[in-house]
């Protein structure tokens, strides 16, 4: 199965419900990882080869700081051929550990993967847990992208070996902290962005850098892209 596209992902959608403090229902919207990287990559052009499971139901807890995930309903994980996905580029940015990653040294391109499901619990509020895959699995994986807070959930001898490659660590309205082939980088916005509502605002950063690497295969330029692109959508909540 020849394609002329750059990049699949495997992602999922989710209705979201916004609860605030007393677990009153706020509102329900679209989301999930699959809806806010599909957007980026439409908005940029970017030809995309899309492969989802289920939508699942998501609870957010809104708090006076942060947002935190519940998944009420586990979904079943869903095995993927990845000896079929002939593009260069393969982002994984999921809810849960909804893809087996066991067969994914069968893909034979730069393959991209945003932790934030495979340490996330799911059953309470903002739980984690700690993942630990196979050296198969990571030495096929030449990015890791996570929060600060969820790169924690790492083996510290899988970031040792990340940091070798391609290791980011994003901080939230700060930017981002890169390690390429051993070497650091930090990258800071332009402006600080304060806002209480900061959901997708990871998805927004991912899909930004890979729009950009994508078009110029520069690792450094294309971080700095994504956070500048990640304060522009979180001055648009502000504005909400």
């Amino acid at each position: 199965m020849k394609t002329d596209k750059k990049i699949t992902l495997l992602s999922t959608f989710a209705e979201d419900t916004l609860l605030n403090e007393r677990r009153v229902v706020i509102k329900k919207q679209q989301g999930g990882p699959a809806f806010y990287l599909t957007k980026i990559f439409k908005k940029e052009n970017i030809a995309l080869n899309l492969i989802t499971g289920p939508k699942i139901k998501v609870e957010i807890l809104m708090t006076k700081t942060d947002e935190f995930g519940k998944v009420p309903k586990k979904p079943k994980t869903k095995n993927i051929k990845f000896s079929q996905i002939k593009t260069p580029f393969l982002l994984i940015s999921t809810i849960l550990n909804d893809f087996d990653l066991t067969n994914i040294s069968e893909f034979k391109g730069i393959i991209f993967l945003d932790i934030q499901g495979y340490v996330r619990n799911g059953k309470n509020f903002g739980q984690k847990k700690i993942w630990n895959p196979s050296e198969k699995i990571i030495k096929n994986i030449f990015c890791i992208k996570g929060t600060k807070e969820e790169l924690r959930y790492l083996p510290s001898q899988i970031i040792r070996i990340q940091k070798q490659k391609l290791l980011i660590a994003t901080n939230g309205k700060n930017g981002c902290e890169i390690f390429i082939f051993g070497k650091k980088y930090l990258i800071k916005p332009q402006k600080v962005i304060k806002t209480k509502n900061t959901i997708g605002a990871g998805d927004t950063f991912f899909a930004n850098f890979m729009t950009q690497l994508i078009k110029t295969l520069d690792i450094v330029d294309s971080a700095r892209y994504g956070v500048e692109k990640t304060s522009d959508f979180l001055l648009s909540k502000t504005k909400l």
